[in-house]
């Protein structure tokens, strides 16, 4: 069966340890105490890990050392030893990471301001555009529950992450459709008050993003549509006779809920592997897939029953070429064949690899099959479909492919941004220099060129997308979208997993396709296998952290083989 066990990362904390709060986005911790030694990992805003009570010397900290566990140190210039410090309060819970979600999600729907205060009634008429007119189409949230379909977080899940078909949600626990509104944004009532943190219409908390605002300004940047948002928690503000929900983010700005749609991702699982499992077996991949029956002596595939989607069949092995078509064989029916474009086939790979034949855990990927099996050894303990580069078989340097070869894992992440293109703020790095601009795009460029060559002063959104420029993303990244753009934002995509640089397993929350090829170059997994995946793999995310570098101090990480 499918093990997580870790051995003494899970274990090495000692029992009523004091704990460390981080109070940036994301707060480092060192090898050594020492800000020139290397980084093992981070925690993220307003979550606790464990110390010991005294501080130790070190070097480069504005504040006091602390050893932290299970490993590393960390400095009280980005962190703090009281548990009702604003920001530690302010940021909440944090991530879930007893769910395939991690956060509550949603989809930008219109255009907004990321509000760092609490706007009045005119402000808000004066910064939205159209603002009337949205809100006589979406100011009632009812039709957003019942239009929501069940999620990734309303499957029931065992104490291993595995999903078990027919077991009941734990008791109390609502699906998605079952939330109000409020719940569904992160919130613990229908009518959370406003946060202390933004009393009286000032804001209470130093911001802790990138974004530069003075204490003047009412927002900082605009969340364009498409985007994937995470949240933290939500409250009603009243102004008068106004009244307006707003959705808190993790990085503690504020956007009207009218603007988002709920959303709770796929409910797809794979399938755990008992010891006596046929091998080959597929998945059927798509909807109003049939069954065939080879007509003999002919060049012909007549349809028969239908195969469900996603429907689990065991095959024989034996495969025929009719009308230019390759079938698979079934094996409870024999005269019924299934067509290659409709199924993933999960099969062991022609040559084991090195991983393999020494006994390690590894994770087999057929970029062919569009499938992933987790592997104890020659022993597969789960499979499950994919979404690669869409791609297929290129070059990964200039085509949306997944590289194939032999990896480790590099770095693991609970969740992190993602840019449409798959750049996040973790990687370390981007598969190419520079950003895909489309034809927009690139008269944005020179636009912003010529104008800056002559000397002209440039407006404060035009000063957002040169910034844009300057650091090699598209000019209308974090501006408002406009029509023909293609870059917008994934925030806290979660189970991010690297094995090369730019490339990595995730658990993807605004499709499901799987099984079939669509990312530009990662490894795209539904929720509830991207959280098991991570999960099993080495070295383990500790309690409390966000993110490791993977390196001698947290052990090796899992083997990833990529074949066709």
């Amino acid at each position: 069966s499918v093990r997580v066990d870790h051995g003494e990362l899970d274990s090495a904390i000692p029992d009523g340890s004091p704990r460390l709060f981080a109070t940036s986005l994301a707060s480092t911790i060192y090898k050594l105490p020492n800000t020139a030694a290397r980084k093992l990992g981070y925690v993220r805003l307003g979550q606790p890990v464990a110390r010991d009570a005294e501080p130790v010397k070190g070097s480069g900290c504005q504040g006091d050392w602390y050893r932290i566990y299970p490993v590393g140190f960390m400095c009280t210039a980005d962190t703090t030893t009281d548990a009702e410090h604003p920001l530690v309060r302010a940021a909440g819970p944090g991530p879930d990471r007893t769910k395939p979600m991690p956060y509550r999600y949603g989809f930008v729907r219109a255009t907004s301001p990321q509000y760092v205060r609490l706007p009045n009634k005119k402000q808000q008429f004066e910064r939205e555009a159209e603002l009337e007119q949205h809100l006589a189409r979406f100011a009632d949230p009812s039709g957003d529950i019942e239009s929501l379909e069940l999620g990734a977080n309303d499957v029931a899940l065992d104490a291993r992450g595995v999903a078990v078909p027919g077991l009941a949600l734990p008791a109390g626990q609502k699906t998605s459709k079952q939330m109000s509104i409020a719940e569904l944004f992160g919130g613990s009532a229908e009518h959370d008050g406003v946060p202390f943190w933004l009393d009286g219409g000032k804001r209470l908390i130093p911001n802790v993003a990138d974004y530069k605002v003075t204490d003047a300004d009412l927002f900082a940047g605009r969340v364009n549509r498409h985007t994937g948002l995470s949240f933290v928690g939500t409250f009603n503000a009243k102004d008068a006779d106004f009244e307006r929900r707003f959705g808190v983010t993790v990085d503690l700005r504020l956007i009207p809920t009218s603007k988002v749609k709920p959303d709770g991702a796929s409910p797809f699982h794979g399938i755990e592997i008992p010891p006596d499992f046929h091998f080959p077996f597929a998945f059927v991949l798509k909807r109003d897939v049939t069954l065939f029956k080879l007509i003999a002596d002919k060049d012909e595939a007549r349809p028969a029953e239908p195969a469900p989607r996603r429907a689990l069949v065991p095959l024989s092995g034996n495969a025929r070429i009719k009308a230019g078509r390759r079938y698979y064989q079934t094996l409870g029916d024999k005269t019924r064949w299934l067509s290659d474009q409709d199924i993933g086939i999960v099969h062991q790979p022609d040559v084991w690899p090195d991983a393999a034949n020494q006994g390690e855990k590894w994770i087999d990927i057929s970029i062919g099959q569009q499938t992933l099996v987790l592997y104890e050894g020659k022993v597969p303990r789960y499979a499950t479909l994919i979404s690669s580069g869409r791609d297929r078989f290129g070059d990964p340097k200039k085509d949306h492919t997944t590289p194939l070869g032999d990896f480790r894992l590099q770095s693991k992440h609970v969740a992190a941004a993602m840019d449409s293109n798959e750049n996040s703020t973790v990687s370390g790095g981007q598969r190419s220099a520079a950003p895909e601009l489309d034809e927009e795009g690139r008269a944005t460029v020179e636009r912003l060129k010529k104008a800056r060559a002559a000397g002209q002063k440039l407006s404060a959104e035009d000063e957002r997308r040169w910034k844009n420029v300057e650091k090699g993303r598209h000019p209308e990244y974090g501006v408002t979208r406009r029509r023909g753009s293609t870059t917008f934002e994934l925030r806290d995509v979660p189970w991010i997993q690297y094995f090369s640089a730019g490339f990595a397993l995730h658990g993807a929350y605004w499709h499901d396709v799987f099984g079939l090829p669509r990312s530009h170059g990662c490894v795209n997994l539904a929720p509830i296998d991207a959280r098991l995946v991570f999960e099993w793999t080495d070295p383990p995310v500790p309690s409390g952290w966000h993110g490791v570098n993977i390196g001698e101090d947290m052990g090796k990480g899992t083997a990833i083989h990529i074949r066709r």
